[in-house]
């Protein structure tokens, strides 16, 4: 049930006494970087970093135009010798935003992706088929480290092409799909042109969804078409892509790893915190990235922290699906 039992029912005043110290550790490496060393030293942020989570409030957000005019190592804290990979955003609204990843970086973003699948159900000897775009999109590749981490055998099958997919998902006895929402329910359609039941001629059991918005019937819509149990994630290019938050068996809102990132909820309008429990837009900071971390990103996200510690036993707080 658990990939890391230890982290992932740490008591809170642990989880904030390792978010201090991973924060101010942010703060140093992120002070190698042109921008944040400037930024720093207008605001007059000094090496120790701050003394509690509360200060982290008095730090200015970051956001995409902050990326975009940075472009495109001017959030760079490591050597350029030191990164081996680049992922960007899609750019639909303007310059794509870039996200520098080390060795290290790629090692822990796919630890955390373990913890993803493993939490929902994935084990050795599963066989998965990535049916994401593989490139600078981050989703395809992610999901495919995490489950030769856990040891899955992967098909790396990308994205389209329906006819192939449902061939590999038969010869190969595929057990587990990472698709697009949309993409299930068009696939779908294409199993009932071939007169394949894809409840009863496939071994799938279970999906990880993601990657646009959708509704909690049209989950239970591709749940009930695959005779599967679908599972909602959650990530951005700016803090890896997925990984970021995922549920659980109990389905009941996705855990945020809050060892990887500190998460606020604010008023979009105030830009002031808002009350645990109520809506607000999603703010986050990278705890432990180290060639290009993130300090309060304005994520342009809505969702809410869920009160109360879920019944599956991990403490990380849960938010709303996005």
């Amino acid at each position: 049930m658990f990939w890391e039992k230890d982290v992932e029912t740490k008591d809170r005043g642990s989880i904030e006494a390792f978010q201090l110290s991973r924060f101010n550790e942010t703060v140093k490496i992120a002070r190698k970087s042109p921008y944040y060393h400037t930024l720093f030293l207008e605001i007059g942020l000094d090496s120790d970093g701050i003394e509690s989570l509360e200060s982290i409030k008095n730090i200015p957000f970051t956001t995409k135009d902050d990326l975009r005019e940075n472009w495109p190592y001017g959030l760079l804290a490591v050597p350029k010798d030191e990164v081996i990979r680049m992922h960007a955003s899609s750019g639909t609204t303007g310059r794509a935003t870039v996200v520098f990843h080390t060795a290290r970086d790629i090692q822990a973003w796919a630890n955390v992706l373990a913890r993803c699948v493993y939490m929902a159900g994935m084990r050795k000897g599963d066989v998965f088929q990535n049916m994401m775009s593989y490139g600078l999109f981050t989703g395809g590749l992610g999901f495919h480290y995490a489950a030769e981490k856990v040891g899955a055998l992967v098909i790396p099958a990308g994205a389209g092409n329906s006819k192939r997919q449902i061939q590999l998902m038969r010869d190969f006895e595929t057990t587990v799909i990472h698709i697009i929402p949309s993409y299930a329910l068009h696939l779908s359609r294409v199993f009932e042109e071939l007169n394949i039941d894809p409840r009863n001629d496939t071994k799938l059991r279970i999906a990880f969804i993601g990657a646009e918005p959708h509704s909690e019937k049209m989950r239970r819509k591709i749940e009930e078409i695959y005779g599967i149990k679908a599972f909602n994630s959650y990530g951005l290019s700016e803090m890896n892509g997925p990984g970021v938050s995922f549920e659980c068996p109990c389905q009941n809102g996705m855990h945020i790893w809050e060892d990887h990132y500190f998460v606020e909820i604010i008023d979009p309008n105030t830009l002031k915190p808002v009350p645990e429990g109520e809506e607000g837009e999603l703010v986050l900071t990278t705890l432990m990235r180290e060639g290009m971390p993130i300090i309060r990103y304005r994520t342009k996200d809505l969702t809410r922290i869920i009160p109360g510690q879920c019944a599956c036993g991990r403490t990380h707080r849960r938010i709303d699906r996005i």
